[in-house]
């Protein structure tokens, strides 16, 4: 298992927005706004939505979302909800599977609203991705990136296809992007592991070098090589897991 590396630096995101009413900045991340618009950005949801009868990871129970109080009924809507916090769009804390492991509320902010790669591997055969396949991609990657892998296989979400239809790094090709000082690994698939692992020996080099893993990402074909991203996991104190909400920001 690769050590857990230093705290990552702090690198500058590329700036896509033109000048607005008001800025925020997040460790070089430029996120303008204006009153009542969005001039200048695009916005590309990254999250599926959640609901009865989603998919959920074999062997998972099913979630619901069960309304208690109806407008016409009771002058409000109220709902409850119960359901897993690895279902879904969601990421993984070293927690998850690391004893002593960071957990999401333990992580930087900065960790999670960055730069996103995304490598097109949507036409090869899906299942583990090779160091020597992802070498020609290292060169544009940063520290504190993070990586998504685009498989097309969201396309499969809610089909049995789903479980089987995406690339993962093995564990040297987890070894290369750990280098580069990632701070996540994102797939439009179910997990880092192939669905019938029962050792998830993956999950525990990528948690145990301290990187987050984010799963069942949907439109990663609709990014560049290069975007910046947010990535707003539920702030559950002590988490090991949480779904979450992605967005990608694009200049127009």
């Amino acid at each position: 298992m690769p050590p857990i590396l230093p705290a990552l630096a702090p690198r500058r995101a590329t700036p896509i927005l033109a000048p607005f009413t008001r800025t925020a900045v997040a460790r070089g991340l430029l996120i303008a706004s204006a009153a009542g618009e969005n001039r200048g950005v695009r916005i590309i949801d990254l999250s599926h939505h959640y609901e009865d009868g989603m998919p959920v990871f074999p062997g998972l129970p099913e979630p619901s979302f069960r309304p208690i109080a109806r407008v016409e009924d009771d002058g409000y809507a109220m709902s409850e909800y119960h359901l897993l916090n690895h279902i879904g769009t969601h990421v993984d804390a070293p927690a998850h599977q690391i004893a002593g492991g960071d957990t999401l509320d333990d992580i930087a902010l900065d960790r999670f609203v960055t730069d996103a790669v995304t490598i097109d591997v949507s036409r090869r055969e899906p299942g583990p991705l090779t160091r020597e396949e992802l070498k020609p991609h290292l060169p544009r990657i940063r520290p504190g990136d993070i990586v998504f892998l685009h498989s097309d296989n969201a396309r499969n979400w809610g089909s049995e296809a789903y479980w089987r239809g995406w690339s993962y790094p093995d564990a040297a090709a987890a070894g290369a992007l750990i280098g580069r000082e990632i701070s996540a690994i994102g797939f439009d698939g179910p997990s880092a592991d192939p669905v019938d692992s029962t050792t998830f020996e993956l999950h525990k080099i990528w948690l145990g070098a301290g990187r987050m893993i984010i799963e069942n990402v949907t439109n990663l074909d609709r990014l560049p090589p290069r975007a910046q991203v947010v990535v707003a996991p539920l702030k559950v104190r002590a988490a090991n897991g949480a779904p979450a909400r992605i967005f990608a920001l694009l200049p127009e």
